[in-house]
């Protein structure tokens, strides 16, 4: 459903019943979902019709109360996800470099003698949706699907020289990306407009390990805030679990990672005043987690303010999560955790 233009994240939230907390209708709505998941095809034909009649019923008593003068709880449907923040229209693109630069790549092959260029990403297939609008938005790009050992993904892949040219290329000289993954791009910039076409022209390449930019580098940059929501989208966790399994006491976390990404990771901890420790394994990937309560609000508190709103299944997680924070008295009574997102 996250497919439907205009109208399918809205729809895909109602199901998970992030929209609103009473009456908690999503919830109920998805539990009907999952018993009719095995259910006959007749019986999928009239849950289908009870989802309908539940978002009509709720869409028309809601209408009722703002009618009356009584608060909602629910956002209206937007257009567009880059309409709800101020200079969103131009900061989308800072979103889709930091979303690239988690799941993105600059890809430059071998058919026969010559070259293919190839500017991608691959997602998990539930962010089928993001993929459509992140092509709606460029006005480029291909759409494919693939199942590799079980999981399903699907790809957004612009191999059209001119289109990378004259849209992506720009993106990305525009809003420069911040760690390493930038020499990527680099090479693939001057290669392709240098118009090589043979394989025996290309040189060896092995990415730098210097840093392109510091810390303060990074975050003092006037799109830091709208790359940083898109590298979430790609990169970022909400989580609420039990500490041990023998006792009820939750808890809550944000991690975000990066291979290879030490400079990153280290902006994102400064930027969000984070102070736990940053651990790395031995595949030198990078990973941020936070579980205190200072740490959960700074990163509510970022994404409530930020430029841009998260825009794929990560924006479920998030309401999913924020909503769990509320039935837990340690976040919940020291955080003015929102009502919406």
């Amino acid at each position: 459903m996250s497919a439907i233009p205009w109208v399918g994240q809205d729809i895909v939230e109602f199901l998970w019943g992030g929209l609103i907390d009473e009456p908690d209708y999503g919830d109920i709505v998805f539990n009907i979902l999952l018993i009719a998941e095995n259910s006959t095809y007749l019986n999928k034909i009239y849950v289908i019709i009870y989802v309908l009649y539940m978002m009509f019923y709720v869409n028309m008593y809601v209408k009722m109360i703002i009618t009356k003068g009584k608060s909602a709880g629910v956002r209206s449907i937007s257009t567009t996800e880059a309409s709800q923040r101020p200079n969103a229209e131009d900061l989308i693109y800072a979103y889709i470099v930091g979303l690239f630069e988690g799941d993105g790549y600059f890809s430059i092959s071998k058919k026969g003698n010559y070259l293919t260029y190839e500017v991608g990403i691959e997602l998990n297939i539930r962010d089928i949706g993001l993929l459509y609008k992140l092509k709606s938005i460029l006005g480029v790009g291909v759409i494919s699907f693939r199942e590799r050992n079980g999981v399903k993904t699907a790809s957004l892949r612009i191999r059209d020289k001119d289109h990378l040219k004259k849209y992506i290329i720009p993106i990305f000289d525009k809003y420069p990306m911040f760690s390493n993954k930038a020499y990527d791009y680099f090479r693939f910039r001057d290669i392709l407009l240098s118009n090589v076409i043979k394989f025996s022209d290309l040189t060896e390449y092995v990415r730098s390990e210097k840093d392109l930019n510091t810390v303060e580098e990074i975050i003092k940059s006037h799109y830091f805030a709208a790359w940083l929501v898109g590298f979430i989208e790609a990169e970022g966790c909400f989580s609420i679990y039990k500490l041990n399994q023998s006792d009820d006491y939750m808890v809550a976390s944000f991690d975000i990672s990066q291979t290879k990404g030490e400079i990153i990771i280290k902006a994102i901890a400064k930027y969000l005043s984070f102070t736990t420790k940053i651990n790395v394994d031995h595949t030198q990937n990078y990973k941020l987690k936070v579980t205190g309560v200072r740490s959960i609000e700074n990163i509510i508190k970022f994404l409530d303010k930020a430029p841009l709103k998260l825009m794929g299944h990560k924006k479920l997680q998030y309401l999913l999560w924020i909503k769990k924070l509320r039935t837990i008295s340690r976040y919940n009574n020291y955080i003015r955790i929102p009502s919406n997102y």
